[in-house]
């Protein structure tokens, strides 16, 4: 006769993890680009956010036919998504009256919008955000409370929550030891980090998978979905340049 096996009460942690890990992977196929895609990114900052994503573009190779980053007509979410939405219905219409240039794409390929969230929340908008965003067809790649917290976690995993922006950027600079949005600043500061974004990456995985276990409501602090950008860029990259690639399971 058999020995009996000891039941396990938290047999139930396995399955959730293996759960959470397919989600992300699923998530994270559905940012995916394809070789070659052309991007059109729309950035709620004017220095270090279109700072990061040049710097970005250039490390992976990407031409700037294949990227264009705009900031938005003003700091504020609508305006982000609309200039972004704008754009692309621009591009498709200078490409119809035969106006584009050789090496400009007829159309964008994906279009996204870098978004801070702590305003929006603030004033309880974000449900309207997000809504607005999947009604012009642009993706988001927002973070909680602000992009700097997607700077952080080339740094260091947290999931503390600052309390607004101007304490994410505070907890940047006290681990940097200097940052600001001065334009000089801020390059030299992602120049110094950049190198760490494919960690960044899993960390902000990791992050989402903890707020899903907290069933954190969304948009949960700190969190940021720029992640999904990056491995999009990554993918749309020549495979010589690409720091991630797809998982074989």
């Amino acid at each position: 006769m058999s020995d009996p096996v000891a039941y396990d009460p938290n047999w139930w942690r396995a399955a959730k993890a293996l759960s959470l890990e397919r989600r992300e992977r699923e998530a994270e196929a559905a940012a995916a680009a394809l070789a070659g895609d052309s991007f059109l990114i729309v950035t709620e900052g004017v220095v270090t956010e279109v700072c990061y994503f040049q710097q970005l573009r250039a490390a992976l190779r990407l031409s700037a036919v294949k990227v264009v980053v705009e900031p938005g007509d003003a700091s504020e979410a609508r305006h982000v998504i609309e200039t972004a939405a704008r754009l692309a219905r621009e591009q498709r219409e200078r490409a119809a009256r035969g106006q584009l240039a050789m090496d400009e794409p007829a159309g964008y390929d994906q279009v996204w919008a870098v978004l801070d969230t702590d305003v929006s929340e603030r004033h309880q908008r974000w449900p309207d955000i997000s809504a607005l965003a999947a009604q012009r067809g642009v993706r988001l790649a927002s973070s909680t409370p602000c992009f700097e917290y997607w700077l952080l976690l080339h740094l260091k995993h947290t999931t503390a929550p600052p309390a607004n922006g101007a304490a994410a950027k505070g907890r940047l600079g006290d681990d940097l030891g200097d940052y600001s949005t001065n334009a000089d600043v801020s390059d030299a500061a992602i120049r110094r980090i950049l190198p760490a974004w494919p960690i960044a990456v899993k960390r902000a995985g990791q992050v989402r998978q903890y707020h899903h276990a907290a069933s954190s409501p969304a948009p949960a602090n700190p969190s940021t979905e720029v992640d999904r950008l990056a491995i999009a860029l990554n993918y749309s990259a020549p495979v010589y340049a690409r720091k991630i690639h797809p998982s074989a399971n």
